[in-house]
């Protein structure tokens, strides 16, 4: 059996470097081959040629520099399809960092499921036992609880995807640069018929990014605008375009109204966001 491993780095060699240093220490599953497939989005850090110094066996692809995880991955993916048939795709970000036996137990867990599926990995933030990153669903996250659990979106940290899934709905859309293209391919795979899940158990350690809130009212207005529209803030037009594709019309019309209230007027947007949600 043949495993494409997928990640995307971007100025982050030390956490790249462990990261692939552990995966290519793992405790491998029996008859599992691994084959990993790396786009170095053009880092200025030496990230490329510390992986052709230290791991030769790794397939790299450069971007242009402004791929971010989304496109990133993809043209990983992309390199990988292009260097032979493999049965599953799993996505691995270069700050999630796997236990010894994560991938025997990410195995084992996708053969007690005994059917296809995506099954995402439960991580959880280092020395301690609270959740990163995972599975959600509308009510919010997915904790592990000793069984797998389905869930409605999947976090890209450590994503295990069979082949079959892939012929039948493609890669990661080119539409999300950064962020919800994992939430995408989730609920893409569920309309066509497969089930999500998370693991039993935490499988691997990564800390939670801290990001700007495009929204806050300690911004003055140039800066909501630009966090709203960022690629690494709201990223406006992606969020509505998801939302439009798997909310409807209706919802993207009153996402982009009750987006544009906040930036605006920041103080008074929750009145007109409750009025919103009424209509």
């Amino acid at each position: 059996m043949k495993v494409a491993v997928l990640l995307t780095c971007f100025n982050r060699k030390e956490k790249t470097r462990k990261c692939l240093e552990i995966l290519f220490s793992q405790q491998n599953p029996k008859d599992v081959e691994f084959d990993a497939f790396v786009c170095d989005d053009n880092s200025s850090d030496g990230t490329a040629g510390m992986i052709a110094s230290n791991f030769p066996q790794v397939t790299v692809t450069s971007g242009s520099g402004k791929l971010f995880w989304g496109l990133g991955m993809r043209a990983a993916w992309v390199l990988a399809s292009k260097s032979g048939e493999f049965d599953y795709y799993l996505w691995l970000n270069d700050d999630t960092f796997l236990f010894p036996d994560t991938l025997v137990r990410l195995f084992d867990e996708y053969e007690r499921i005994n059917k296809i599926a995506i099954l995402t990995a439960a991580c959880k933030k280092p020395q301690t036992e609270e959740f990163s990153y995972g599975g959600f669903n509308d009510d919010g996250v997915v904790l592990p609880n000793g069984s797998l659990q389905k869930v409605k979106y999947i976090n890209g940290n450590l994503v295990l995807i069979p082949k079959e899934i892939v012929n039948k709905i493609g890669f990661n859309s080119p539409k999300y640069t950064h962020y919800l293209g994992d939430y995408d391919y989730g609920l893409r795979a569920q309309k066509a018929g497969y089930d999500c899940y998370t693991t039993s158990t935490y499988l691997a350690e990564c800390d939670v990014n801290d990001f700007i809130y495009w929204g806050s009212a300690s911004l003055d207005f140039l800066q909501r605008w630009e966090q709203a529209h960022a690629v690494k803030g709201l990223a406006l037009n992606e969020h509505i375009t998801y939302q439009i594709y798997h909310n409807g019309r209706w919802v993207g019309a009153k996402l982009w109204v009750s987006c544009y209230l906040k930036i605006f007027w920041p103080r008074f947007s929750p009145y007109f966001r409750t009025n919103l949600k009424a209509i």
